[in-house]
């Protein structure tokens, strides 16, 4: 005879099971024992009992121990009794038995039992009593007497809960969780469900009608609609049929709105609707008359989706289906996304004008982002996948979905081009045609990119005013706050992107510069002075040579906003010429060290002093021979002591001329 590792077909059971699927497994066979004895007052009690001492941390109720489910079923027949006995039994595949389930009981339940009254086709009333064995037997310690009873009942005991705090402890909240694992069998309409009892062993509460909270005027569950669809697949001529039930739960309870996939009358799998409709990240709420008062309830949305091409592909532990989640395959031509959005289908069929109405919400709080946060991304609104963007998107998830369709839109134009390229074209109006087309995607792409970057120019003209302003303690910004704003200290070309510095607000000249080094020396033999910022260019008509004599030399030297007092060796122009003078001599070299740094007389040299005039910078470049420029906001002129071209502008210009240079930028976009 044949052996059985009970304990390592128990251990084996996939761990997505929980403490649940037992207890169901046992309603389940009451109800198919209640289908088979064809009797219309069939009843189900799902006894729980409590351990004996209360705990008083959990709304002073005990917790769970054990399970008692009884029915009024056939009973264990020699027939049925047989088939307990055999693993993989095929007694009820019809009805999607596994043979398995009972396992499910050992994994949970410390011991489980059957006390069971049959009928005999003699018409004898018998008794019989075992327990599931933990060996190699699944039938151990049976007996089988004539019983004195003159109807059938069966209880199933789960007895010592293996770990009960997995399992609620009020008697409401196990219904409702059973009730939606059972759900399926309320809406058969093929076959009524028996009656479903939950009573508490300890008398605490009312019993629980598991039929009572279905499709009543006052009940918590009621179907909407029953919808029917059908799917195809590449690999497969023929479609499969489905059919989905859609359900509105009103004891929602912070739960979410959920597809359901069912195999053979039992919940396999559960998806979140937002997952394909993302407006049904929140619940929804009816109202309700009730006198003179309004009460608003608020309710979620079930779909139960069933069909022979689940029933045919349910695991054995009925936790899982043999398909892919996002995949097919010759052997099964579905995936649970492909089912399951089919489904979805359905649902946002039936609740388009709920759906619309939070679309709209979400569109004003993404067009809302565009105008205050991002307005280059105005021309990809159209092509914005709304059902991919959560309901309550934040502005990183908005701009998140915006960057995705920016780089699909570049891709796409690659594409193009390049197949535009390598085709041979028979008419040169057709290749007009085609390349008039790609260059306007490309056009849009580059639109984006510079509003993107005219809107940050804006912010930065907005940060550099504030900083231009005294601080709460009277006392004016630091220089170095002024100078990391246009340049980052300590930076130079080689670690900082034009694009992440500012020196716009300088020069518009300056932004390629051929290198730039910020309060930062740029040899080892640099002088012990450096100024804020040098930069060596290249007159744009030479080819090559960066280090050559006629490629011009800039420099910055920032002073505080606001500062008054200098003292005679505080001079900017001196100290913008003496290190100009120790570029001259030889002091400095190339920032690779290869070679002197190559200036001389001949050089093309500007020195820019960014300053407020205060009366001792006024007295500087009148010393200096500087002409005043007309705003009186600064000084300009040629030293031929230093041979440098200077120019002393205020904070002021610097902000006016940056403001008027880029206004024209921001009136086209509407940031002005």
């Amino acid at each position: 005879m044949s052996r059985l590792n009970i304990i390592g077909i128990v251990k084996g059971i996939r761990s997505k099971t929980n403490v649940y699927t037992p207890i169901i497994e046992a309603v389940v066979n009451a109800i198919d024992s209640i289908y088979e004895s064809g009797r219309k007052d069939g009843e189900i009690t799902i006894l729980i009992k409590r351990e004996a001492e209360f705990s008083f941390g959990d709304g002073n109720l005990p917790a769970v121990q054990s399970i008692e489910v009884i029915d009024n079923g056939v009973g264990f027949t020699q027939k049925n009794r047989d088939s307990f006995d055999t693993f993989y039994s095929d007694m009820k595949i019809a009805r999607g038995g596994k043979g398995f389930g009972r396992f499910m009981f050992l994994k949970y339940f410390g011991d489980t039992s059957v006390s069971s009254i049959y009928k005999t086709e003699g018409g004898e009333f018998r008794l019989r009593q075992f327990q599931f064995g933990k060996q190699f037997d699944i039938v151990v310690n049976e007996t089988d007497v004539h019983s004195e009873k003159s109807d059938t009942e069966t209880h199933i005991y789960l007895n010592n809960i293996i770990d009960n705090k997995y399992i609620d402890k009020g008697l409401e909240t196990i219904a409702r969780k059973l009730l939606e694992r059972l759900l399926i069998f309320f809406i058969d309409d093929s076959t009524p469900c028996p009656i479903i009892r939950v009573v508490d062993a300890s008398d605490v509460g009312a019993p629980i009608i598991l039929n009572h909270y279905i499709n009543q005027d006052d009940s918590d569950i009621k179907l909407l609609d029953t919808k029917p669809y059908e799917i195809s697949s590449p690999l497969s001529l023929e479609s499969s049929h489905f059919i989905a039930k859609i359900f509105k739960v009103f004891y929602a309870q912070n739960q979410k709105s959920k597809i359901c996939l069912t195999g053979h009358s039992r919940e396999v799998t559960e998806t979140t609707l937002q997952n394909y409709i993302p407006e049904f990240e929140d619940d929804f709420f009816e109202e309700e008359q009730r006198g003179k008062e309004t009460i608003r309830k608020n309710y979620i949305v079930k779909v139960y989706v069933v069909g022979s091409y689940l029933n045919d592909n349910v695991s054995i532990e009925r936790e899982t289906f043999n398909f892919e989640k996002d995949k097919y395959s010759d052997l099964y031509p579905y995936s649970q996304t492909d089912i399951e959005k089919g489904a979805a289908d359905k649902v946002r069929e039936l609740f388009n004008n709920e759906v619309k109405v939070r679309e709209g919400k979400k569109v004003s709080r993404i067009t809302e982002y565009i105008t205050s946060s991002a307005p280059w991304h105005r021309s990809y609104m159209e092509d914005l996948p709304l059902d991919k963007i959560p309901y309550h998107a934040t502005e990183e998830q908005i701009e998140l979905a915006f960057q995705k369709v920016k780089f699909k839109k570049e891709q796409e134009a690659r594409i193009e081009l390049k197949s535009i390229l390598n085709e041979e074209q028979s008419e040169e109006s057709s290749f007009d045609t085609d390349l008039r087309g790609l260059i306007s995607k490309v056009t849009e792409a580059g639109k984006n990119d510079l509003a993107h970057y005219v809107c940050n120019r804006r912010i930065v003209l907005k940060l550099l005013q504030q900083l231009l302003k005294r601080r709460d303690d009277g006392k004016a910004e630091l220089e170095k706050e002024l100078h990391n704003l246009i340049f980052p200290m300590g930076g130079d070309s080689n670690t900082t992107d034009y694009t992440e510095h500012n020196l716009w607000l300088l020069d518009e000249r300056l932004v390629f510069s051929e290198y730039i080094a910020s309060d930062k020396k740029i040899s080892a033999k640099a002088a012990p002075t450096e100024p804020d910022i040098v930069i060596f260019d290249k007159k744009r008509s030479f080819r090559n040579g960066d280090n050559e004599f006629s490629n011009p030399l800039t420099v910055f030297e920032f002073k505080r906003p606001k500062r008054t007092a200098y003292t005679a060796d505080e001079d900017p122009i001196i100290q913008v010429g003496n290190y100009v003078d120790e570029i001259r001599a030889g002091k400095y070299e190339t920032p690779e060290g290869v070679e002197k740094v190559k200036v001389n007389d001949c050089t093309p040299v500007y020195g820019y002093i960014v300053c407020d005039p205060c009366d001792k910078i006024k007295q500087f470049a009148k010393n200096h021979q500087l002409t005043p420029s007309p705003d009186q906001e600064g000084y300009y002129g040629f030293h031929a002591g230093f041979n440098i071209y200077f120019e002393i502008l205020s904070y002021k210009r610097l902000q006016s001329n940056a403001d008027l240079r880029n206004k024209i930028f921001f009136r086209k976009l509407n940031i002005d």
